[in-house]
């Protein structure tokens, strides 16, 4: 990871700190992020949009009016454009290829009578033992699409608040044949490989940062005044 300067900063340097606290930082926290979903093997794929919410391309995770510093790094520090640009097409083809692989699920025959069988057995549970159960007849065509939402991102339960909680708790084990062609598919092999090069940026950046707060003697992350005020510290 080399660093080129044609005027090297001097300790305490505000340039280095931006890298720190605006691109670093945030880099580091979503690439962590991002691999312990996909080590659990969720994607965060959504239907509607067709794209993983937290995982995402690397500018992304640094927010639009720090991409500045974001350059600025990156012209520093070269290495890591070309790293970051492998893990956003890696990104990407997960995306594609997740994508295909719902929209053959919902083109099947096999996918969709099965919806309707536990949609069936959904009802019948609701009107004669239990009552609690959410009306789903409103939302019942939207419902396959949020089938394989489940599905893709390896969800075993939905939190009580969804409207669909009770009829995954109960239904999740019948599609549970739909889940390991996805895991055997190319889909699977996609995410890992982001995975990978989540792991690895992570692990990467961090590196970096110990690097640049040794060199620079700057603090890992701003340290706000108040927290530094007599009342805030502990004496033993």
């Amino acid at each position: 990871m080399r660093m080129v300067f044609d005027v090297k900063p001097q300790r305490g340097s505000e340039r280095v700190k931006a890298w720190l606290y605006a691109v670093l930082n945030p880099l580091i926290e979503s690439f962590r992020r991002e691999n312990q979903l996909l080590q659990g093997g969720n994607l965060s794929w959504r239907v509607h949009t067709r794209r993983c919410e937290y995982i995402r391309p690397s500018s992304e995770f640094v927010t639009s009016n720090q991409w500045p510093n974001l350059e600025d790094f990156l012209a520093e520090n070269t290495t890591f454009r070309d790293r970051f640009a492998e893990h956003d097409s890696a990104v990407l083809q997960l995306e594609q290829v997740t994508s295909h692989f719902v929209r053959g699920l919902l083109a099947s025959s096999v996918f969709a009578k099965r919806v309707a069988e536990c949609l069936s057995d959904y009802e019948s549970k609701r009107l004669s033992t239990n009552p609690e159960y959410p009306d789903l007849s409103d939302p019942r065509g939207q419902i396959p699409e949020y089938v394989t939402e489940f599905i893709v991102n390896n969800a075993t339960s939905l939190p009580a608040h969804y409207n669909l909680h009770f009829f995954w708790q109960v239904f999740a084990d019948r599609f549970q044949e739909f889940l390991v062609a996805f895991k055997q598919g190319e889909p699977s092999n996609a995410a890992k490989k982001v995975m990978t090069l989540s792991g690895d940026l992570a692990s990467e950046l961090e590196s970096l940062r110990l690097t640049l707060c040794r060199e620079y003697d700057i603090p890992a992350a701003p340290i706000e005044a108040r927290s530094l005020s007599p009342e805030n510290v502990l004496f033993r």
